[in-house]
């Protein structure tokens, strides 16, 4: 059975995403302070404005605002994503249940189509994940579960203890609940480790409690992989039986700076195995501690972009795009599209079309 999820939309209709449908490239935004805010409302507005805007735009903002950025992207006709945990109440280490719950509802009631839960952080793989790993998480999201759940020695998961709620929710407003990978590998050394294959199989088993409650659901991961880690972890996440936005892939830690190219490739890897329906665009400052610019936030999209295309002639086959491409190329004599007379700045006369 293909798989399939579908997020509601500003214009009040369906975002399928599955197997039978385009690869979709979500954008990230976020303000950390009330300094930003302006430079990421502008992100907001010229991702509307790019000629092949993102699919899905998702809102990390760690701060409340009185217009949260979730709104000014549905204002802006795309579909929002938010992960709730961010500006849910919180003190000395530990989330409040209720406020939690309530921030999920108020989004979700909103019009936001996707919210990203971190449901699978438990002691046994905090303790695998510290014993075994170079950097035992890096989800900012799941480092605040991770948190609340070792503040108290007998509390549990706060996603789960709310997931009922959260699920019946979610299909109230028909929107997608994602699976966050809390354990996603750091490093491309800690890929495929026993911590993150705990937490596949713990996705995997969440996915199907959450389908089987005819909930739209998706998961996330894997991080940080090498090729040849990827095969495996691709099987284990179709084992979830739903759609995969994966993080990256990043397929090699030494691209500092160019990330949004090693990030397609690695979802371009992970894709040809059939792991690839969101494709969440990565930046080039993905691990130099600046804060994306609107420019490179823009890069990203269009290497994600690269990536779908591929991706997409490997499912379905050539576009029409890709043929309209070919055709201009055939009569126009020039692989320049858009040019009309033959020769070139690199070829000269010596053109062999």
């Amino acid at each position: 059975m293909a798989l399939l999820a579908r997020l509601p939309t500003p214009e009040g209709e369906t975002l399928r995403v599955g197997d039978d449908e385009p690869v979709r490239v979500m954008a990230l935004v976020g303000s950390t302070s009330r300094a930003d805010e302006a430079r990421e409302s502008e992100k907001v507005s010229r991702l509307a404005d790019h000629p092949h805007p993102p699919d899905i735009v998702a809102d990390l903002s760690i701060r409340v605002s009185d217009r949260p950025l979730w709104q000014r992207i549905l204002d802006a006709g795309m579909p929002a994503a938010t992960l709730p945990i961010y500006t849910a109440r919180r003190s000395n280490g530990r989330v409040d249940r209720r406020a939690l719950l309530d921030r999920a509802v108020e989004q979700l009631e909103g019009g936001v189509g996707m919210i990203t839960i971190h449901p699978t952080a438990t002691r046994e793989i905090v303790a695998t994940a510290r014993r075994d790993r170079c950097i035992p998480w890096t989800s900012r999201g799941g480092g605040i579960v991770i948190r609340d759940l070792l503040a108290s020695d007998g509390a549990s998961n706060v996603y789960l203890e709310i997931l009922a709620d959260l699920a019946s929710a979610a299909k109230r407003f028909a929107a997608t609940i994602s699976i966050g990978a809390t354990f996603r590998s750091a490093t491309t050394v800690d890929a495929d480790d026993l911590a993150q294959n705990m937490e596949l199989d713990l996705q995997a088993a969440l996915a199907g409690q959450l389908l089987r409650d005819q909930c739209s659901v998706i998961i996330e991961g894997p991080g940080h992989a090498p090729p040849a880690a990827i095969k495996s972890l691709a099987a284990r996440m179709l084992a979830a039986g739903c759609p995969v936005m994966p993080l990256g892939p990043i397929p090699t830690d030494l691209a500092i700076g160019q990330d949004h190219v090693s990030a397609a490739i690695g979802a371009t890897l992970l894709g040809l195995e059939g792991a690839a329906h969101i494709l969440a665009a990565v930046t080039r400052e993905e691990h130099t501690g600046g804060v994306p610019t609107i420019n490179s936030t823009l890069e990203a999209i269009d290497a994600a972009r690269v990536a779908a295309q591929v991706l997409d002639l490997h499912r379905m086959g050539p576009t029409l795009r890709e043929l309209e491409i070919a055709q201009l190329r055939s009569s126009q004599r020039t692989c320049v599209v858009g040019r009309t007379v033959r020769g070139c700045a690199r070829c000269g006369d010596s053109c062999p079309l």
